[in-house]
């Protein structure tokens, strides 16, 4: 209980005790509900940076100040009554500039150049007793150089705030917009904006194709979205040194981050500097942001603006409808490699064709029937009825013919159904192979578009630490040697992240190929984590679930390829392959004492007869002819076997033989590669799963390791060379986390594939005797 009296006396007294810090604020803007939230943000900001022993109070505002005159004014009424002034626009911080005495510490916000608005500067400080200002520091030919990647622009406007413009040294901005105009080979205005928008827009010239934001800070947000609308409308890109216009529309920025808190941060610095009784005119006026380009792909495609390649690579793209992209699952994916697959669709083809030969084997020893008609002309004086044979006949003719028994034509049929048997078989391994080829394909997406990501956030770090180097060189504890070395690792990190960019999108080409180019021109594959149902499937499948031991890994090994063995499609094709090259030797050896026996019925019909010889002559008569015949007919059994060939019936049993050889030889080799592809499978497998709990720790320790030395750096206990190599292991240690999952899926697929079926793809009863023979298996070794 003393001890709890004693605390509240204490804090009592601490209070009692706290100064109050008071602050004036004089701005050029018009009273908001924006503005007011800005300084409220501003004061907490102070209050929190300078400790508990000060409580900082908003002692008055002033607004909407319009010349340097009211700024000074508005200064004198607030002498005495607060303790700093905060002055918040240009006029404000040109006003109160330009006065010889300052009783009073003034901050000014809103510079935009030093040097265009002839406020006070001296080797990065204002140089002018109780006055600074924080000044972020814009490059516009840098941001113009920016821009310029975007769009090749050839007329240029840039739009200024009316208030800021007026602060302006209209000379030294001439000169300015002059030198930039020619170095960019380009047009270059400047049209002030004010609250008059039409005005604004009938200033911009018919020929401009690009437009530059300032910070306008004086307008209305509702006012800048109309004047980006009607840019926007008339397809004039358009780029802003504001980021927070990029969610208005603009087409692209040079910052990423948040400018405002940055210009409060260093303003709360400033104050509890001037607490502590440090001297403004010393202090640093500088606020150097950090540079990224962002580009808005919702406002390149509403004003038709094909992006760059490098742009598209190295930029942060912003504002692309990620749910209007169509994002495919690996299910999705194999069945749409099912369907529209064009290696599969041309081995369906092949089935059909087989089919086809099997029906043309069988006709061979199916009736043939031929029907004829026969004109004929012969010569007059051979002519002769006697011999049924007229000078002009038109006769028709009907043949059957029936085999009986023909070696070759039985062969046949069964060779062609055995080639059929295996061609099905050669199908279903042709299946196999592109759905195996299918979720390759899908997993080099992933992998090439983890890489994007990782690459990205490295080109970040790069940048973050060129930063830190840049401000160690400005404090006196580096020198541009590693400035130097930066932007030789930035160039080699944006190097690296267009490469990955250009191997995402041949991944995508890959995938979409064998898919038929089924997919649109732009989409998405869902990604694979630990947590997702597919990779549990793969974990807990019934074969990862028994792989624990080394005596478990042989155990596996050996029961897949005996799995393999008996239900791989290529060993089942080589089979029948096998088959109908046994029967075609066993053909060619019967060959050689079987004959070839057919039944065969003729009849024949004379329709028409004319000329000598059609009709019945005393000659014919005398030989006791009564009639023509007009029809007459055959029937019989022919038997053929052929007693010399010139040995090519031994040549073609020769032929069989060796065709035989070396579909055992096949065999062979194929019973070999299938059981190196299951046992070299399992051991990736299991060299793949523990590299997933390895490789994600190890990542973790280099991403710490890295974000310590990274510290230690900006604070300049360890060499730029350290901070590399942890950057670089930190990467490499994140890509190896991230392509484990991938590669033990891979892994997965590849066993599965040398194994002849796909588990994931099995119906539940073929799954469940699949589970059954390998738990009968387990059982029977122990």
């Amino acid at each position: 209980m003393k001890f709890t009296i004693n605390l509240v006396l204490l804090f009592s007294m601490a209070g009692a005790h706290a100064q109050t810090l008071k602050i004036g604020v004089i701005t050029d803007f018009e009273q908001s509900p924006t503005l007011s939230i800005i300084i409220d943000q501003m004061i907490h900001e102070i209050d929190q940076t300078t400790g508990v022993s000060r409580k900082t109070s908003l002692e008055a505002t002033f607004f909407g100040i319009f010349d340097i005159e009211s700024a000074q004014t508005s200064y004198r009424q607030l002498d005495g009554k607060t303790d700093l002034i905060i002055a918040v626009g240009s006029i404000s911080a040109k006003g109160l500039s330009l006065m010889s005495d300052l009783p009073v510490p003034v901050i000014a916000l809103g510079i935009i150049d030093p040097g265009l608005q002839d406020l006070p500067y001296i080797n990065g400080t204002s140089g002018k007793r109780n006055f600074t200002y924080i000044w972020q520091t814009r490059n516009l030919e840098k941001e113009l150089e920016a821009f310029y990647k975007i769009h090749d622009f050839k007329s240029v406007v840039v739009f200024a705030d009316e208030k800021a413009a007026s602060t302006v040294n209209k000379q030294k901005a001439r000169n300015l917009i002059d030198s930039l105009s020619e170095k960019l080979n380009t047009e270059l205005s400047i049209i002030p904006v004010g609250s008059d928008l039409e005005q604004v827009v009938d200033q911009i010239p018919a020929n401009t194709d690009a437009a530059y934001f300032t910070v306008l800070l004086s307008q209305p947000e509702s006012q800048i979205q109309l004047l980006i609308n009607q840019l926007n409308q008339r397809k004039i890109a358009t780029f802003s040194g504001n980021s927070r216009l990029m969610d208005n529309g603009v087409l692209g920025t040079m910052t990423n981050e948040n400018d405002l808190q940055q210009v409060i941060r260093k303003l709360a610095i400033m104050t509890d500097g001037i607490v502590s009784g440090s001297e403004l005119s010393f202090m640093p006026v500088t606020l150097d942001t950090r540079e990224s380009l962002y580009v808005n792909i919702a406002t390149a495609r509403k004003i038709q603006l094909p992006i760059p390649f490098e742009v598209l690579f190295t930029a942060t793209i912003i504002g692309d409808d990620e749910s209007a992209i169509e994002t495919y699952s690996f299910e999705e994916v194999a069945e749409k490699a099912l369907a529209a697959n064009l290696n599969i669709q041309i081995s369906y083809r092949d089935v059909e064709i087989s089919k086809v030969r099997v029906k043309s084997a069988r006709s061979n020893v199916l009736p043939s029937i031929e029907s004829g008609l026969t004109a004929s002309q012969i010569n007059e004086k051979r002519a002769n009825a006697a011999f049924n044979t007229p000078e002009q006949s038109l006769t028709a003719g009907l043949t059957l013919t029936q085999v009986i028994y023909s070696e070759q034509a039985i062969a046949a049929i069964k060779i062609a159904r055995y080639l059929q048997q295996a061609q099905e078989y050669n199908t279903e391994a042709e299946v196999l192979r592109v759905l195996f080829d299918t979720y390759t394909a899908y997993s080099n997406v992933l992998s090439a578009k983890t890489n994007v990501l990782i690459q990205r956030e490295n080109l970040l770090n790069t940048r973050k630490n060129k930063e830190l180097a840049a401000i160690r060189v400005d404090l006196g504890a580096s020198n541009n040697t590693d400035l130097y070395r930066w932007e030789s690792e930035l160039a080699i990190a944006n190097q690296s992240v267009i490469e990955a960019q250009t191997t995402l999108l041949s991944a995508k080409l890959q995938l979409n190929t064998l898919l038929a180019n089924n997919l649109d021109s732009e989409f998405e594959v869902a990604d694979v984590s630990l947590e997702d149902d597919l990779f549990k499937a793969f974990s807990q499948g019934p074969i990862s679930k028994v792989i624990k031991t080394p005596e478990s890994l042989r155990i596996v090994s050996d029961f897949l390829v005996a799995e393999s063995q008996r239900q791989n499609p290529n060993k089942k094709a080589l089979t029948e392959n096998i088959h109908a090259a046994n029967r075609q030797l066993e053909q060619n050896q019967r060959l050689l004492y079987t004959p070839t026996i057919a039944l065969q019925a003729q009849t024949s019909q004379v329709l028409a007869r004319g000329g000598a010889g059609s009709i019945l002559d005393a000659q014919a008569m005398a030989l006791g002819m009564t009639e023509l015949q007009d029809n007459s007919w055959l029937v019989g059994v022919s038997l053929s076997l052929p007693i010399f060939d010139g040995f090519g019936r031994k040549a073609a049993i020769q032929q069989s033989k060796i065709r035989l050889e070396q579909l055992d030889y096949s065999q062979t080799l194929l019973d070999q590669n299938l059981e190196l592809g299951i046992r070299a499978g399992v051991l990736n497998l299991v060299s793949a799963s523990t590299n997933i709990r390895y490789s994600q720790s190890a990542s973790e320790s280099a991403l710490e390791n890295f974000e310590l030395v990274q510290e230690n750096y900006k604070q300049g206990q360890v060499t730029i060379t350290q901070l590399i190599d942890a950057q670089q292991t930190a990467l490499e240690a994140r890509l190896a986390a991230a392509f484990s999952i991938y590669e033990y899926i891979q892994a997965h697929l590849q066993l599965e594939f040398s194994a002849g079926s796909f588990i994931m793809l099995m119906p539940e009863d073929q799954l469940q005797d699949f589970n059954n023979r390998l738990q009968q298996y387990l059982n029977n070794q122990n």
